[in-house]
């Protein structure tokens, strides 16, 4: 039985957005699914999880539905990853970092594909969502994404029912969503219902309207879907506006990206001079621990930058993007003693 919307509540109608982001928690590896943002764009949805079906039909030899349960009785995946929120799809450019690194466990996609057999001339997999409402003054009756083939079948990619091995909450997208490991997290749809294998892109303003980004290239306009993760980098410690002692400071952080981040370089000057950091290896898609030791040479304000290369050659830029190199500023004292740092205090 498909679940009906109809007499389903909604709740937080349109675009919202919850982030408990803090040094303490943005300095684990493993990001608390509580401190993990949280983004909707339609409201999210009243579900019965005992009436909610997966349905994956469209150019496939053998379409099927799938309860829950059906779900829950298939071999079970676990994937590290980094989850990053591609920001507000009406400021594209405007750097968010909402950003985690969580576990995700649930059915890899190609075990279902396996199961439904697509079909030769397929290229890609339209995903639904149950949620509905109105976004940027328009109604929408769910919400609709799409992702190459190819991508689809890689075995990193969930029907994911768990996050860091506890269910998924209707607010994370529960009780099944679509896990895209090394694409923003808009690929990723929450509250999945449909997945239709075609031979052509969706045609949903998710993907035709928004999350496109579009640039002159030689003259000519261009444009590209918000697919794979650009490299990206957060200096975590020191904060930004920072008061620190001019003694040797380590200057660490996450960088990622879908491609394995190769090199993390940091410049303590604003970008005049740069010196390799120490990057953690990659094992799945989690992000990666760059690490970075400087002794101030003396007293006074560091504008403090890192970037991030990955294994394709691909370098954070300077300019306004969605990726732009994470700054911060700190001030250096030759002493914190609570009298250098207010004079008048007796």
């Amino acid at each position: 039985m498909k679940s009906s919307k109809s007499n389903q509540p909604m709740k937080f109608s349109g675009f919202g957005l919850i982030q408990n982001q803090d040094k303490d928690s943005l300095s684990r590896k493993i990001t608390r699914e509580a401190d993990l943002f949280k983004v909707w764009h339609l409201g999210i949805p009243g579900i019965n999880n005992r009436e909610w079906m997966l349905s994956i039909n469209g150019m496939v030899d053998k379409p099927n539905q799938f309860s829950l349960e059906d779900l829950k009785a298939f071999p079970q995946t676990s994937v590290m990853a980094f989850h990053e929120c591609a920001g507000n799809p009406l400021y594209p450019k405007v750097p968010q970092r909402r950003v985690g690194n969580v576990v995700w466990k649930g059915v890899r996609l190609a075990d279902l594909f396996s199961m439904v057999g697509v079909k030769e001339e397929a290229c890609f997999v339209i995903s639904k969502g149950f949620d509905q409402g109105i976004y940027n003054q328009k109604y929408y009756a769910e919400y609709e994404k799409d992702l190459p083939l190819t991508k689809a079948l890689n075995p990193n990619v969930l029907i994911a029912l768990e996050i860091n091995d506890e269910p998924l909450t209707v607010d994370r997208g529960g009780p099944v969503r679509l896990v895209v490991p090394g694409y923003y997290g808009t690929n990723s749809t929450k509250w999945l219902t449909h997945l239709i294998v075609s031979d052509t892109r969706s045609k949903s303003d998710f993907t035709t309207k928004y999350y496109v980004d579009r640039e002159v290239v030689d003259g000519q306009p261009k444009e590209s879907p918000v697919w794979a993760v650009s490299p990206n980098s957060m200096i975590v410690h020191p904060q930004n506006g920072q008061l620190v002692k001019q003694e040797v400071l380590d200057i660490f952080g996450w960088t990622w990206a879908e491609n394995p981040i190769v090199s993390v370089e940091v410049s303590t000057d604003g970008g005049e001079n740069w010196q390799e950091a120490i990057v953690e290896a990659r094992k799945n898609v989690e992000w990666q621990k760059f690490s970075f030791r400087w002794l101030p040479k003396s007293a006074g304000e560091y504008l403090i930058i890192a970037r991030a290369f990955d294994s394709l050659g691909n370098c954070q830029p300077l300019t306004s993007r969605r990726n732009q190199v994470s700054r911060a500023m700190i001030f250096v004292q030759n002493s914190l003693d609570e009298k250098d740092i207010h004079p008048n205090i007796d």
